[in-house]
């Protein structure tokens, strides 16, 4: 059906074809939505209906109907407030109706019912009937929504296509200016209308925002929806990490995803200006880096924002992209990435952009790190690079940093100058103690615990006693220190500005290279918490105390409080990424299973098994990362087999492969040395086992002493040296020891332990001693023996050692004649056995 067909065929007839009814008829029908005022404005009584022009309105179509809904069909609709008008003379111009055609994109009038108008081009839509928009101030007003749209968004009310905009209602009457004309009125030629628009003034039409307006009004509320999923996200994940619950992990990702799709819709955007593209290319890129595993998608972000900061000489942005990029490439190719980022120092050196020369030199101190090559050559050349530009420059805290983690790799070596080159470190960062520059709170606790685990490795623990107290005087002055809050986990370096490199650093940089106040911005690190470095330094205090035998069981106290210290909520910190999160409870669950290994292992000095046992089950619990504890846990599993009389299930453990040696008489695939000490201590306990008749193996002995011999002879560690010499003095072998080489192993163990202040080795040696030398000897030496050795048993508090020294010595008074001390002698040696044996039901 066309426009023609569409209008009426004369006076009577309203736009479907249907004769109207009379007036009263009419008014009786009550308050409707007026689709035909025309028809019932030219119906008058007893008088031809004035010329009115034919206005051309927008289609109004809900469901499918011209007038809204099926049940309003060939219902005619009037407007109950509105009185008609007069007949106007012949020659007067008619008062428009309403206004100009809305969204028309023709200009075509047509005329009223007499017959005169233009036919309109035929229209290939379906009939279009339009409301008056005066009807708008009458409908009832709809509920509003539960969430109003935003202020870029207008409201639409009752408009057939939202995309167009909200249709215009500036001139249409209000209800309250309806009035009603006195009778007088109509004998009047009416001339413009003051109630009613004029037909000069129509509506014109409401321009529809374009797409890339929409695009541009909606771009701020898709970055502020993401950042808020980001920041929620990151609020929470250091509780998701510590939960690890299913759900709280899928709302998590939820977060993520949400932020995800808003960052990628405002990045489709074509207009974007070009400095707020590359901050999205690489706010969106470091997302995907930080919570996802979809590199390449990062990559090609990133590569974007770089092109844009190249083209418009963005170089702080650029920068950051490129950072960001290396770290990118180091998770899918770490060899492209050690050979990218030389490229990126050598092009920063060539600008003078020194700050990013730290920058990126640190970033490949932590890929040697992360790729396991912490003291290999390059690792060490890289960080002697930092220190040469940092002392040329008198950036003094860059230079002390620099030279403490130098130390650092030295101290996970196995190297025989190991020892000297961490001492070298450490005095080359002491010789600034009195620059105030290089003092920062981390720095100044880094170089203490650096000093006191370098002298816990040489097992000095004279010295170590006193490098705690500094520690623990540094820590009491540092605990309400305001430039070292709870929450932070940064280092701040100061770096001298530099007019060069001015262009390079903002606040889009921040996380790596932050500006700073005056002459002065910082070079941001990542660090322990204030929490994590308490908790480290309380596992260090119980290994010192370990050798004071003081009071027993005081290093499982302190060792109970770091764990307590770590298990406690941790203040709210920086914001973080989930796999951050969980890499921080990681660390925070490893070393609070190294805590529990510590208290079980001092239990099992203690003959406490049933505490052991207990801390066994605590680290299986905890699902610790894999690593070297697993070995050490696995350590502390045969300890308890052995010392609760299950032999055989020691024997198992002892010869696992983890602690088997190779042909070259070198612990297998052990990079560290506390998995070689470990290989050592589980083959020495072999030894022991093996004097048991039932397990002795004689060949399987002797091939075991041959590989120790390699190790343990010249082993630069102390205590294995102590402890092979002990397990040397106290077996049966066939062919057996002579008696010089027994007592130069007795020998050697006594020095051993009394240089290293071991209670327990020094009680161990004693009473072998009294064995092997005094065993039925009449005289006050070995009476002088038997008593050494039975004191220092009580010493060391193990409740095996004290029965068995307690035995000897009751022989020894037996032989002397002193049978009421050997009598009161045995019963106590009695009464320690049967309470170490009832100590290992368990």
């Amino acid at each position: 059906m066309t426009y023609r067909d569409a209008m009426p065929k004369g006076p009577g007839q309203a736009y479907d074809g249907q004769t109207s009814h009379d007036q009263n008829q009419s008014q009786a029908q009550g308050y409707h939505h007026l689709p035909r005022l025309l028809q019932q404005q030219q119906q008058q009584p007893m008088q031809t209906p004035a010329p009115a022009p034919q206005t051309a309105f927008p289609q109004f179509v809900a469901n499918g109907y011209p007038n809204g809904t099926s049940q309003y069909q060939g219902v005619q609709y009037v407007q109950p407030a509105y009185q008609p008008l007069p007949p106007a003379p012949p020659h007067a111009s008619a008062p428009a109706h309403a206004s100009a055609p809305y969204y028309s994109n023709t200009d075509a009038h047509f005329a009223n019912y007499n017959g005169a108008f233009a036919p309109p081009p035929l229209a290939t839509d379906p009939p279009m009937q339009f409301v008056d928009p005066s009807f708008l101030q009458q409908t009832v007003i709809p509920r509003p929504l539960a969430v109003a749209p935003p202020a870029s968004q207008p409201t639409s009310t009752m408009s057939p296509r939202l995309s167009l905009g909200v249709i215009s209602t500036t001139n249409s009457p209000r209800l309250d200016d309806r009035q009603t004309l006195p009778q007088a009125a109509s004998a009047k030629p009416h001339a413009k209308d003051s109630r009613r628009p004029s037909s000069g003034t129509g509506v014109t039409k409401s321009p529809g925002p374009s797409h890339s307006s929409t695009h541009a009004e909606t771009l701020p509320l898709l970055l502020c929806v993401a950042e808020d999923c980001f920041a929620k996200a990151s609020a929470a994940a250091q509780h998701v990490a510590r939960a690890m619950s299913a759900d709280e992990i899928n709302e998590h990702h939820k977060l993520v995803a949400t932020g995800l799709g808003c960052l990628e819709m405002a990045m489709m955007n074509k207009s974007l200006p070009p400095r707020l593209e590359a901050r999205l290319c690489m706010r969106y890129a470091s997302i995907l880096v930080e919570e996802t595993t979809n590199l390449m998608e990062a990559e090609t972000a990133l590569t974007r924002g770089i092109a844009v900061c190249e083209k418009h000489r963005f170089t702080d942005l650029k920068y950051s992209s490129l950072f960001l990029l290396m770290k990118t490439l180091f998770q899918r190719n770490q060899k492209a990435a050690f050979r990218a980022i030389d490229t990126h120092i050598a092009d920063c050196t060539t600008y003078q952009h020194v700050h990013w020369v730290y920058a990126f030199r640190f970033l490949k101190a932590s890929f040697h790190l992360q790729s396991g090559t912490a003291a290999d050559h390059n690792t060490l050349e890289n960080l002697r690079r930092i220190a040469a530009i940092a002392n040329q420059r008198e950036e003094k805290a860059v230079f002390v940093v620099a030279t403490l983690l130098e130390g650092l790799a030295h101290l996970g070596t196995t190297k025989e100058d190991w020892a000297t080159r961490v001492q070298t470190c450490i005095a080359q960062a002491s010789k600034l103690q009195l620059d105030d520059s290089a003092h920062l709170p981390q720095i100044d606790i880094l170089l203490l615990l650096l000093d006191l685990a370098c002298s816990l490795r040489q097992k000095s623990h004279q010295i170590s006693g006193h490098k705690l107290s500094a520690l623990q005087g540094k820590m009491e002055e540092l605990k309400h220190a305001p430039d070292w809050l709870p929450h932070s986990n940064e280092i701040l370096l100061p770096i001298r500005r530099s007019q060069i490199a001015q262009q390079t650093i903002s606040n889009d940089t921040r996380a790596i290279l932050r500006p700073g106040e005056g002459a002065v911005d910082y070079l941001v690190l990542s660090a322990l918490g204030k929490q994590e470095t308490y908790a480290l330094a309380y596992v260090f205090h119980g290994i010192v105390a370990l050798y004071k035998a003081t009071t027993l069981g005081r290093s499982s106290t302190i060792w109970s409080e770091a764990v307590r210290l770590l298990e406690e909520p941790r203040p709210f910190s920086t914001v973080e990424s989930l796999p951050e999160a969980l890499k921080q409870a990681g660390w925070v669950k490893e070393l609070s299973c190294y805590a529990h290994i510590l208290v079980g292992l001092q239990a099992a000095t203690l003959c406490d098994w049933a505490k052991v046992k207990r801390c066994l089950r605590l680290i299986e619990e905890a699902q610790a990362p894999a690593g070297f504890l697993d070995l050490m846990t696995l350590y502390l599993s045969g300890v308890l087999h052995q010392g609760t009389a299950d032999l055989p299930g020691a024997l198992r453990i002892w010869t696992d492969p983890r602690f088997q040696m190779d042909s070259n008489k070198n612990p297998k695939t052990n990079p560290s040395h506390i998995e070689s000490e470990l290989s050592i201590l589980a083959a020495l306990n072999r030894l022991w086992i093996m004097q048991e008749p039932s397990l002795q193996d004689d060949l399987e002995t002797a091939d075991v002493m041959e590989k120790l011999r390699l190790l343990c002879e010249d082993n630069p560690d102390q205590e294995i040296r102590t402890a092979y010499n002990l397990v040397l003095a106290s077996i049966t072998i066939n062919p057996p020891l002579s008696m010089n080489q027994v007592k130069r192993h007795i020998q050697n163990s006594l020095a051993g332990a009394q240089q290293t202040t071991n209670t327990h080795f020094l009680s161990i040696a004693l009473n072998i001693m009294r064995f092997r030398l005094f065993e039925n000897v009449v005289g006050d030496q070995a009476l002088k023996s038997a008593r050494a050795g039975s004191a220092q048993a009580k010493k060391s508090g193990n409740l095996l050692w004290m029965s068995v020294a307690d035995g000897m010595l009751s022989q020894s008074h037996e032989v002397q004649g002193a049978f009421a001390e050997a009598h009161a002698n045995r019963e106590s040696g009695i009464r320690l056995a049967n309470e170490a044996l009832m100590k290992t039901k368990v």
